[in-house]
């Protein structure tokens, strides 16, 4: 009897279960590895949702790779060249771009210390898919400018008449464009779903699209991409908040489950 009390609440066996071990025996790993099986179980469900974020993950990576072919032999729209020309032209572009390049170059120290400051913030907030999912941007945004190590389309540059540009290769796809749609993205979706106010949400919604609009511009306007690219870009950045938003519903809907069921 005594003997029994004396053994920690960590090394008893549930009831019914037959203990091998400590850590067999601890029920957070038995209802953490619940919750990975329903969130899986939800993921991969044929539900209309589902089906919605594959299809809108699948058409972009099959533009991108179309892009990748159409654009391999490095020409250049004269279209393009007319939008960046007319761009060119407008006064205060050079802040425009400093402001949306400070929050969208993942390079940069300040940009990354911005992420871990927002994930930081989620997980001191108990908030642990959203953190997740905000740190999964990352690798993600990485992986999607494989294009860059496969085609050497030319950016801006002099070469080009009436144009200004930095020069040089690799102008597709613009990771900052990609990013502004799929970082932000989630972090508005998240904010949206935080506030019930019609004002706030449109206000959430307009300043990311500002945001948005604002990186593409600026990428045209100081020569560091074309239109193509960042166009492209967008859709690719969609393609991802797709699938963050895919994970985020499967993660959420079983955590929900799980705790219900204790």
């Amino acid at each position: 009897m005594w003997a029994s009390k004396m053994v920690p609440p960590e090394r008893r066996s549930l009831p019914g279960e037959r203990r091998t071990g400590p850590l067999r025996a601890w029920p957070g790993r038995d209802r953490f590895r619940r919750f990975l099986a329903r969130a899986v179980a939800l993921a991969v469900a044929p539900s209309r949702r589902n089906i919605a974020y594959w299809s809108i993950c699948a058409a972009t990576l099959g533009l991108e790779l179309v892009m990748v072919a159409v654009l391999s032999d490095g020409h250049i729209y004269e279209w393009e060249k007319e939008v960046t020309r007319l761009f060119q032209q407008v006064p205060g572009r050079r802040t425009v771009f400093d402001v949306a390049s400070f929050l969208t170059n993942t390079l940069s120290l300040p940009f990354v210390l911005l992420l871990l400051a927002v994930v930081g913030a989620a997980v001191a907030m108990g908030q642990y898919t959203p953190a997740f999912l905000l740190a999964l941007t990352f690798p993600v945004h990485v992986l999607a400018q494989f294009p860059k190590a496969i085609i050497e389309r030319p950016r801006p540059s002099a070469a080009y008449q009436g144009i200004d540009g930095v020069g040089g290769v690799m102008s597709f796809p613009s990771g900052h464009a990609e990013y502004v749609v799929s970082f932000y993205g989630l972090l508005a979706c998240l904010a949206l779903a935080r506030f019930r106010s019609y004002r706030v949400r449109a206000l959430i919604v307009a300043l990311w699209l500002a945001l948005a609009a604002a990186t593409g511009f600026g990428r045209i306007a100081t020569g560091r991409h074309w239109p193509i690219d960042i166009l492209v870009s967008y859709a690719i950045g969609a393609g991802i908040l797709s699938g963050l938003l895919w994970l985020r519903h499967a993660l959420q809907t079983a955590r929900a489950e799980i705790l219900a069921e204790s």
